[in-house]
């Protein structure tokens, strides 16, 4: 789920990601309440100055998803 949340947020979602990722969250509250955080995480993210390269920001902030995921099944 994590690789859809990344292509939502980065706009590259096929049509059957997008229906897959709108029906989870729609059914999964928490998944609905994580992907809202995530994406202020992304508004306020762009809102500061970017010094590195775009492909740098977003390993970074794939790698931050990730451990947040992992952090939660190992709760």
């Amino acid at each position: 789920m994590i690789n859809l949340v990344v292509k939502y947020f980065n706009g590259e979602l096929t049509p059957d990601e997008k229906k897959l990722i709108l029906l989870s969250v729609t059914e999964n509250e928490i998944l609905r309440n994580e992907l809202i955080e995530f994406d202020h995480l992304v508004a306020h993210l762009s809102l500061l100055p970017q010094k590195e390269d775009n492909i740098k920001a977003q390993r970074s902030l794939l790698n931050l998803m990730r451990e947040i995921d992992n952090k939660k099944d190992n709760e």
